[in-house]
Formats: C-alpha cells, sequence, structure tokens
C-alpha cells in the first residue's frame, strides 16, 4: 500500500470518528433534554453520557443550544436542496409541496407523529432561537430561496424580479403555515392522526383546490 493510500485511509478514518463522535452527542443531549429539561441538562453531562471528555465536546459545538438547533437547522438547509432538486416541470408550488412532504418524515423520526420537533412549543425550536433569532423565518427565506434559484436555473442567467421575489417570499410563507396548521391539527384531533407527509401532501393538495375554486 502506498503512503498516499495510507493517508487517506487514515484521513477517512477520522472523519468517521468525528462523525461518530458529533452523532453521539446529538444523541445523548436528545435524551438527556428530554428526561430532565433544557436548563438541568448541563455540557458535563451530555460529554459524559456521550462517552467523551467535556473538553471534546466545546472541540464540536460551543454551547448547548447550537448542539440542538443543528437537528432544525441542518433540516432546513435538506429541505432547501429538495425543493431545488425537484423535476424542472413541477410549478414552484408542486416543487416545494413535494419537497415539504418528502422531508416530513425527518419532522418526527422517533417520536409520535403529532410531535414534529421543528415546530414544537419547546425542544428544540427554543434552542434554535438562541442560535438563530427568528428559526422561521430562516426557514421561510431558504424556501424561498430554492425557489429562485429553480427560476434563474430556468431562465438561465436572468436575475429574479422583484415581483418573482414576492411571489418566492409568499409561497414560501404559505408553505410554513400550512406545516403549522397540520401539525396544530394533527396534535389536537381526537382520531389518530395520519402521518405526518401523508397529511401534509393532503393538505397542499387541498389549498391547491381551494385557490382555484374557492371554500366548499
Amino acid at each position: 500500500m502506498s503512503t498516499g493510500d495510507e493517508v487517506r485511509r487514515g484521513t477517512g478514518r477520522r472523519e468517521a470518528n468525528k462523525q461518530a463522535t458529533r452523532a453521539a452527542l446529538r444523541q445523548a443531549a436528545q435524551r438527556l433534554v428530554a428526561e430532565q429539561g433544557f436548563e438541568d441538562t448541563t455540557v458535563a453531562q451530555i460529554a459524559e453520557a456521550a462517552g467523551v471528555g467535556e473538553r471534546t465536546f466545546y472541540r464540536y459545538f460551543n454551547t448547548k443550544d447550537e448542539l440542538l438547533a443543528e437537528r432544525a437547522i441542518t433540516w432546513i438547509g435538506q429541505l432547501g436542496e429538495a425543493i431545488r432538486a425537484r423535476p424542472a416541470a413541477e410549478t414552484p408550488y408542486q416543487a416545494v409541496a413535494g419537497a415539504m412532504s418528502a422531508m416530513a418524515p425527518q419532522l418526527t423520526r422517533g417520536q409520535p407523529e403529532d410531535q414534529a420537533w421543528i415546530l414544537g412549543t419547546a425542544q428544540p425550536l427554543a434552542e434554535m432561537r438562541r442560535v438563530e433569532p427568528r428559526p422561521l423565518r430562516r426557514l421561510e427565506q431558504t424556501i424561498a430561496g430554492a425557489v429562485l434559484a429553480r427560476l434563474d436555473a430556468a431562465a438561465g442567467l436572468q436575475p429574479p424580479t422583484p415581483q418573482a421575489e414576492f411571489e418566492a417570499l409568499l409561497l414560501a410563507r404559505i408553505a410554513v403555515a400550512t406545516l403549522r396548521t397540520v401539525i396544530v391539527s394533527q396534535r389536537s384531533s381526537d382520531d389518530r392522526p395520519a402521518r405526518l407527509s401523508a397529511a401534509l401532501a393532503q393538505a397542499f393538495s387541498r389549498l391547491s383546490q381551494l385557490v382555484s375554486s374557492g371554500p366548499s
């Protein structure tokens, strides 16, 4: 084996170890906060539960707030990428609705279907606000930016018009409002809620019908 191959293998192992440590810290923090609350959970406890030292924690995160906000921030970025990756033939509305419905399962992973963490009243949105003062605004801007990127790709090098920017932000705010409405509706329903992805897709479909024909 050449020296270059050994270096690459060593680099790969180090990166894998870093990712494993980051994941362990994230999982430990989420479990401890769920068990004893955010304020009563310390960095030292998180590090101990993850099997690392407190100094190691600070190599990855500046604060526990940043650690707990990471999941939401990551999801928002992935949603933007998913919107950009939707088929070019889709309208902006279809692209946003399709991407958000497809990404919805990640909002409830490991939790009941009516407890989507990104819009919950407690964790991790409260922690995200300490890192990102207006997290839902960030979500709206990410969606709007992805919609404009699709328009840019379709129009070549022409910059988006003020009207296009307005419509992209309007669509983004409608999408976020739809997501919040579905989650609140599921949370307050007496019936067993549908899977969030299916409920969200149905809501977007119904919204499209309402816009075109008016309320029933």
